[in-house]
């Protein structure tokens, strides 16, 4: 605009309340609810500096809710992401007994008592390339087999799963067990359910109807 134009100017209603702008006299504000308005005069300089700087900051202030949810939904996804990853282990971050992140292979002890880690240490002094992590409530264990046979490998992850039924048996908090098994030509997933191990831990159930429940159930 050159210095000769004339400026521009028009009127317009503002909240008295919040400052909300509209072109008409027409209560209540639809931004927070007031009834009164005064009228003012805009100039277009005015104009111009609400449609260079105000825009982020009013539609912030208006969706004030979504950008809240939509951060927090980030937040998660991201320490979820990294605690899976290895790189720390979040405990029950939502209150409802979830845990997320990697867990250390450790040598069991004699102190009578089977942890998650010394129950990851069995599978990685049996097999290979093994990994295990806290997702949820429950532990995902993946590991390498040399098993030759079909009969082979159902003993083997038969064998897995009673651990992990000493280890609820005495005092282990997962939920669940899921088990990949990696062979050269093929993988296999079984989920040991809490309940069945926990029957199998208190001699309830035989090894070959815990064998039968871990695998039809998966």
């Amino acid at each position: 605009m050159s210095g000769d134009d004339p400026e521009r100017r028009y009127t317009e209603w503002r909240c008295t309340n919040c400052g909300h702008g509209v072109p008409k006299n027409n209560p209540p504000c639809d931004r927070c609810g007031n009834m009164s308005f005064e009228q003012v005069e805009v100039t277009g300089g005015d104009f111009d500096d609400e449609i260079a700087g105000a825009s982020t900051l009013e539609l912030l202030r208006e969706n004030a809710l979504t950008v809240g949810a939509a951060v927090a939904i980030l937040l998660v996804v991201s320490v979820a992401g990294l605690a899976s990853a290895g790189v720390f282990v979040v405990a029950d971050p939502f209150g409802l007994g979830y845990k997320f992140g990697a867990v250390e292979a450790v040598q069991p002890d004699d102190d009578g008592t089977l942890t998650a880690a010394e129950l990851h240490g069995r599978v990685t002094a049996a097999h290979r390339d093994t990994s295990m992590r806290w997702y949820g409530r429950g532990l995902e264990l993946s590991y390498r087999s040399d098993a030759g046979t079909d009969a082979a490998l159902v003993e083997e992850v038969t064998t897995v799963a009673t651990w992990y039924a000493e280890y609820v048996g005495d005092g282990g908090e997962a939920a669940s067990l899921e088990v990949t098994v990696r062979t050269d030509d093929r993988r296999a997933r079984v989920t040991v359910q809490r309940a069945d191990a926990a029957a199998f831990a208190a001699g309830d159930i035989s090894r070959s109807e815990f064998q039968s429940r871990v695998f039809e159930r998966s």
